[in-house]
C-alpha cells in the first residue's frame, strides 16, 4: 500500500502532513531526512508537493538522487482542488493537507521519480541574482534623488555604488547568456524566438531560461506557472472582479511587460486578439493581461517548435 505525504514548501521550511499529524522542518537535506524518517518504507512513500521555483529545487534534487517517487501538483490544481473541498483558509500547515487530500486525485502515470535539471537551475539562480542586482541598483537612485546636493562625499559614495551594481550585471547577463546559448538546440530556438515582433535578446534570454524548466507543460499548465490564470473572487452575493492569480513567474511577467505593450503596435497576431477583446468590452486592463498570456504561449509553441514566426495572412 503507498504512503503519500503532503509538503507544502517555503523558503526556509517545509510544512508536511502524512495523513495523523502535522510537523515542521527546515527545507533542506536535514529536513528532508526527517520525513524520510517517518516511514516505514521509503519505496512505498511518494511525496506530493508544488513546484515553487528555486524553493523546491532542494527537495526535487533530493527526491532524485534517493529515488524517492513524487506527485508534483501545478498551483493552478492545487487551488482549484482546495476550492472543491471547500477550503477557504490558506496556511503552510493547511495547504499541506490539502496537499495529501490530492492522493485521491493520483493516476499512476502521475507518479515518477523527478528529474533534475542542473541546467535550468543555474540559470534560474543567476537570473535571481541579476534581478537582485536590478533592484539594489533602483533602491539606490531612488535615494540619490532624495540625497541633499550638498552632501558630496555621500553622493560619490552611491554613485560609485550604482556604477559597481551595472559593472557585475553587465558581466553577470553575460554569463546568462553565453550559459543559455552554450547549446546549439537553445541557439536555433533562441533565434527563432527572436522572430517574434516585440521579443528582443533579453526577453527571449528570460523565456528560454522558463520554458527549459517545463518543456512538457501544456498551455493551462504553463499559464498557472506564469501566474496569469484567471481568478475569481465570489462570495455569497458579492461578485469580485476577475484577476491574475500572480503565482509564480514574477520574473517573467515583469520582464515581458514592456515587450507586451510593444506587441501591441508591432505584432500583429497579437494587435489582432488585443483589438478583439476590447471591441468585445473588455477592460484595456485585462485585455492587455491576455495579450501577454497570447505572446508567451506563442512564444512557448516557437520555442518547441523551432520554427520562426508567422505573420497573419492578409485577405484581399
Amino acid at each position: 500500500m503507498k504512503n503519500y505525504i503532503g509538503i507544502d514548501i517555503s523558503k526556509s521550511s517545509i510544512d508536511v502532513y502524512d495523513g495523523k499529524k502535522s510537523y515542521k522542518f527546515e527545507n533542506s537535506e536535514i529536513g528532508f531526512e526527517s520525513i524520510v524518517s517517518l516511514v516505514e518504507d521509503i519505496k512505498e512513500t511518494i511525496f506530493i508537493f508544488e513546484p515553487t521555483g528555486v524553493y523546491s529545487y532542494p527537495i526535487t534534487k533530493f527526491c532524485s538522487k534517493n529515488k524517492i517517487h513524487c506527485v508534483i501538483v501545478s498551483p493552478k490544481v492545487s487551488r482549484d482542488f482546495a476550492r472543491s473541498l471547500n477550503v477557504r483558509s490558506k496556511t503552510d500547515k493547511i495547504d499541506a493537507k490539502v496537499l495529501y487530500k490530492y492522493q485521491s486525485h493520483v493516476e499512476t502515470d502521475m507518479i515518477e521519480v523527478p528529474k533534475t535539471n542542473h541546467h535550468a537551475i543555474e540559470i534560474q539562480e543567476m537570473w535571481n541574482v541579476y534581478e537582485g542586482m536590478q533592484s539594489s541598483k533602483q533602491r539606490l537612485k531612488n535615494q540619490l534623488e532624495s540625497t541633499s546636493e550638498t552632501n558630496k562625499s555621500l553622493l560619490r559614495i552611491i554613485h560609485r555604488m550604482i556604477k559597481t551594481l551595472e559593472d557585475e550585471s553587465i558581466k553577470l547577463f553575460s554569463k546568462i547568456e553565453a550559459l543559455v546559448l552554450k547549446d546549439e538546440t537553445m541557439k536555433r530556438k533562441h533565434e527563432a524566438l527572436l522572430t517574434i515582433p516585440a521579443i528582443g535578446n533579453k526577453s527571449a534570454l528570460y523565456l528560454i531560461s522558463f520554458f527549459i524548466k517545463y518543456p512538457l507543460a501544456n498551455a493551462k499548465e504553463l499559464t498557472a506557472l506564469i501566474g496569469l490564470d484567471p481568478v475569481m473572487r465570489n462570495s455569497g452575493t458579492y461578485r469580485g472582479k476577475q484577476r491574475i492569480s500572480k503565482h509564480g513567474g514574477q520574473q517573467l511577467r515583469n520582464a515581458l511587460f514592456f515587450p507586451t505593450l510593444a506587441s501591441l503596435r508591432w505584432n500583429d497576431r497579437v494587435i489582432e486578439f488585443y483589438t478583439r477583446l476590447t471591441s468585445q468590452a473588455k477592460s484595456k486592463k485585462l485585455a492587455v493581461i491576455a495579450a501577454m498570456r497570447k505572446l508567451i504561449l506563442m512564444a512557448f509553441s516557437i520555442f518547441k517548435s523551432e520554427q520562426c514566426y508567422q505573420p497573419l495572412v492578409v485577405e484581399n
